[in-house]
């Protein structure tokens, strides 16, 4: 009799006890951040695609979602980047870094961003070829005439394709050539030829720099698309997207350039498959005119792909001040911002959703998402006056409301 009270009471404790282990379990898990585990870091090589938490999950049957990293950062963040199926150099492929010198490439830097990627099953978007900016000081010593620059162009667009080939799934073969703005003016019958394009008066070239267009017109960009194009074709690679990256082709008059570009393209039967738009956008403009603003981002979805271009938004982030210079006014990003912030976060998404599929016959998809930049803590948007906020994740890797905004939709 003893012994059977004593088993009972034996019995009983154990089964306590494994409750209280299983409710320790659900603390745990109900207290760790979405995508904090170390199964979801991908750190350990583990399959992360089915964690309903990740955004590169929730937008699987939609686009890719990126973001724009360096070397220093895909350790930085190793507890973030599980959420992005795609990463962009953010300077590691550019002209500066993988010829430092005429004919001497190195790809090192690039090659250990693509490593990594590979490792992580994670795509890699090629960014970029042909750029007024970091270039490295012999090309502006070099390039003096028409046929040396547009030779130089060839030689440096045919090698980097060639050695990357198809462990990139597109490619920015031009960054910013056309106008910083483009005015109305410009695109009126009879406008000078240059009207619409980056060169002249109106630009300060600095070291490092080059006015493309003054030294060879509309050829440069036309060298460093076909070359493009037939290298990926040399080579077995024409799955391959090539891509035209700028920023404010939510402004009108901005996308209507950027359609001339295209068209002036397909006329020389020179291959382009889709347009970055950069995305740099500024929440007060937001503010000013929700529905004006995405009237506007939407009307340039539109418009491309109904040129039968995919469209990557190739480099978004919200500043959350009116300006660069405005005063440091705040060490935390207040509630109503963050709330504001994550609302546009939302609405960008909700019409890149819509746009993913076909809206038509001949009709272009949004493919990709990239912010630029993974979290607060590092990003090109910190100016001398203030620190900016301007991406999905906090300065300490947290879960801003942009986040859930996304996850919401």
């Amino acid at each position: 009799m003893k012994q059977t009270i004593f088993e009972n009471c034996r019995r009983v404790f154990l089964f306590l006890l494994s409750l209280l282990f299983l409710f320790g379990v659900a603390v745990l898990s109900a207290c760790t951040p979405p995508g904090s585990d170390s199964s979801a870091s991908g750190s350990d090589g583990q399959d992360t695609h089915g964690d309903p938490s990740l955004l590169r999950t929730a937008y699987r049957d939609y686009f890719r979602v990126g973001a724009a990293v360096s070397t220093d950062s895909i350790q930085t963040y190793s507890d973030l980047l599980p959420h992005f199926d795609s990463i962009t150099a953010e300077w590691q492929m550019k002209w500066r870094v993988n010829e430092p010198s005429q004919g001497a490439f190195d790809f090192s830097a690039g090659d250990t961003l693509l490593q990594w990627a590979q490792a992580h099953d994670t795509a890699l978007r090629g960014h970029c070829l042909l750029w007024y900016k970091s270039l490295p000081p012999w090309v502006s010593e070099v390039c003096t005439d028409r046929e040396t620059a547009l030779a130089v162009i060839e030689e440096h667009v045919r090698e980097t394709v060639r050695h990357y080939g198809d462990s990139v799934y597109c490619w920015d073969v031009a960054n910013e050539v056309l106008d910083g703005t483009v005015r109305a003016s410009a695109l009126e019958e009879g406008a000078p030829a240059d009207a619409i394009w980056r060169t002249g008066d109106d630009e300060e070239y600095e070291a490092g720099e080059m006015d493309w267009y003054a030294l060879c017109g509309e050829d440069f960009l036309k060298t460093a698309f076909r070359t493009a194009q037939e290298t990926l074709a040399e080579i077995g690679a024409e799955d391959v997207q090539l891509f035209y990256n700028d920023y404010s082709l939510n402004d009108p008059n901005k996308r209507e350039a950027c359609v001339r570009l295209v068209e002036m393209l397909r006329r020389d039967g020179i291959r382009i498959d889709g347009v970055g738009m950069q995305a740099h956008y500024n929440l007060h403009t937001y503010l000013e005119d929700k529905e004006g603003f995405m009237r506007k981002f939407e009307d340039s979805v539109r418009r491309f792909t109904s040129l039968g271009l995919d469209v990557h938004i190739t480099e978004l982030d919200i500043r959350v001040y009116a300006s660069s210079s405005e005063p440091q006014k705040f060490d935390s990003l207040p509630y109503d911002l963050e709330t504001a912030q994550a609302e546009m976060y939302g609405r960008i998404f909700e019409v890149c959703r819509r746009y993913s599929k076909p809206q038509g016959e001949g009709y272009g998809v949004v493919s990709s998402v990239t912010t630029w930049g993974v979290a607060d803590d590092q990003t090109c948007q910190d100016t001398a006056s203030h620190k900016e906020y301007p991406l999905i994740f906090g300065v300490d890797h947290d879960y801003k409301r942009a986040y859930y905004a996304l996850m919401s939709l």
